[in-house]
C-alpha cells in the first residue's frame, strides 16, 4: 500500500514539475498581449489578443514595418504595441500627411490609409532606438509624443492574433518601401 501511494505521489510531483517547466519555458519564448485601445486600428483592434515572439530580435534587428510590443519609455509598467517606422540614425519627418525617412517618402499603403493628423519637424532617431507609430495616427500615442523607443525596451515582435478566433492568423508582411520625395514647386520670383 505504501509503495503504491508513493508511486502515485511521485507521478503527481513529476506532472507538476513538467507543467511548470513547460509554462516557464514558453514564457521565455512567447508572451501574450492584449491590444488596448484604437491606436493600431484597423489592422489590430481593441480587445484582440496577440502572441509576441520574445526571441525574434536576438539575432536580428527590428525592420521597418514590424509590429512590436515595448515598454513605454515614460512608464516602464506599461506595454504598448506600435509599428516600426524609423530605424537607428535615420531622420524621420512627417509633412503633409506623409512620412519621410532620410528625405524619402515611406510607402505605407500596405497597412495605412488614414490621416496622420500633425506634422513633425525632422528628427534623427538615436543610435540603438526606433521611431514607432500606431496605424491609427489620429489616436496614437507614439514616438511623436513619447520619443524614440530604446532597443532594450522592446519585448518582441507580434506573431499572430489568437483571439477573437475569427481574427486568428499570422500578421502579413507589411514592409514598406522608400521612394524619392516629390520635388517641391519653386516659389514664384
Amino acid at each position: 500500500m505504501f509503495r503504491r501511494n508513493r508511486s502515485v505521489l511521485l507521478e503527481i510531483v513529476e506532472t507538476i514539475l513538467l507543467a511548470a517547466l513547460i509554462f516557464f519555458g514558453t514564457r521565455l519564448l512567447v508572451q501574450n498581449f492584449r491590444v488596448d485601445g484604437p491606436s493600431m486600428s484597423p489592422n489590430l483592434t481593441g480587445a484582440e489578443f496577440l502572441l509576441v515572439n520574445k526571441l525574434s530580435y536576438l539575432a536580428s534587428d527590428p525592420k521597418r514595418g514590424d509590429i512590436i510590443v515595448f515598454r513605454s519609455p515614460r512608464n516602464p509598467d506599461e506595454d504598448l504595441v506600435k509599428r516600426v517606422v524609423g530605424l537607428p540614425t535615420e531622420v524621420v519627418e512627417i509633412r503633409g500627411e506623409q512620412v519621410f525617412v532620410d528625405g524619402q517618402v515611406v510607402d505605407e499603403s500596405k497597412y495605412f490609409s488614414g490621416q496622420i493628423g500633425r506634422d513633425t519637424l525632422a528628427q534623427r532617431v538615436p543610435e540603438g532606438a526606433y521611431f514607432v507609430m500606431g496605424d491609427n495616427r489620429l489616436q496614437s500615442r507614439d514616438s511623436r509624443d513619447i520619443g524614440a523607443v530604446p532597443r532594450d525596451a522592446i519585448v518582441g515582435q507580434v506573431l499572430l492574433v489568437y483571439w477573437p478566433f475569427d481574427e486568428f492568423g499570422l500578421l502579413p508582411d507589411a514592409s514598406p518601401t522608400l521612394a524619392p520625395a516629390p520635388q517641391r514647386a519653386a516659389a514664384p520670383a
